[in-house]
């Protein structure tokens, strides 16, 4: 595989995967991944499969490792649970943030400071209100149903994302009520006054990441974002190959490459 270093200060590393169901990547999950296979819909295996065996193919590429020889740590900041934490490399040079849809995979890796990622599909235009309710503060709501009756779900996606990259860049996700946390500017603001649920100091700057058509993304991070760079796995990958390790003494073959 191609090495690099960790993406510089300022700079965004953001990988988008579709979601197929290759399962010759099954060699690269853990056995509890194998294991959460077991009874899903092909849907909801074709995302797991791609999410989990995507991270590790990434990851190895700054890491210098093989893929099955990244070790993700998921455990919890707040409670110690082993499995709903936000993802981590213990000792990595690096931090990164997962997001998907059932279309799309999105991995964000930052080499100063940490982020959080969101990615999210289009809602159907029956469902504005409801979510808009349960999502957008009393000032951005007012703000949301000024706008042309055309634009709100898409400002609305926009804003839901903002939200959800902070919720994972703090690591509390769905504790911090949505309706508490305004993002209509650069930088979240939180109106709770619930002392558990804090966002860091000085507060998380956003940026908004071009997606798949029907998609918004955005990014939270604790230091400036000036530059996103969009990467990919190669499109010439097949299926049914998965990177095998080379002998210890050389370097696998090229696995990853940028956009």
């Amino acid at each position: 595989m191609d090495l690099a270093a960790a993406p510089a200060p300022r700079t965004c590393d953001v990988w988008l995967v579709p979601v197929r169901r290759r399962n010759a990547w099954t060699r690269l999950l853990t056995v509890p991944d194998r294991e959460h296979l077991v009874g899903l819909d092909s849907v909801a295996t074709a995302v797991h499969l791609t999410s989990r065996a995507a991270q590790r193919l990434i990851l190895s590429r700054y890491l210098g490792v093989f893929p099955d020889e990244v070790v993700v740590d998921r455990s919890c900041e707040r409670c110690g649970d082993p499995q709903h934490g936000r993802p981590h490399v213990p000792g990595a040079p690096l931090d990164y943030s997962v997001s998907h849809t059932r279309a799309w995979v999105l991995v964000a890796v930052v080499g100063d400071g940490r982020v959080g990622a969101d990615l999210d599909a289009r809602p159907a235009d029956g469902d504005l209100e409801d979510l808009a309710a349960a999502a957008l503060t009393p000032a951005e709501r007012r703000a949301w149903r000024r706008l042309p009756a055309r634009d709100r779900a898409d400002a609305l996606l926009a804003s839901w994302t903002r939200k959800e990259a902070t919720a994972k860049l703090t690591g509390h996700g769905l504790t911090i009520p949505l309706r508490d946390l305004d993002v209509s500017g650069p930088r979240p603001t939180l109106l709770g006054r619930d002392p558990s649920v804090r966002l860091p100091h000085p507060r998380p700057y956003l940026t908004h990441v071009p997606a798949p058509a029907d998609h918004s993304a955005a990014l939270a991070t604790t230091t400036h974002v000036d530059q996103v760079r969009h990467l990919r796995l190669p499109d010439t990958v097949p299926d049914d190959v998965v990177p095998v390790p080379a002998p210890r003494t050389s370097r696998p073959s090229a696995l990853l490459a940028p956009r």
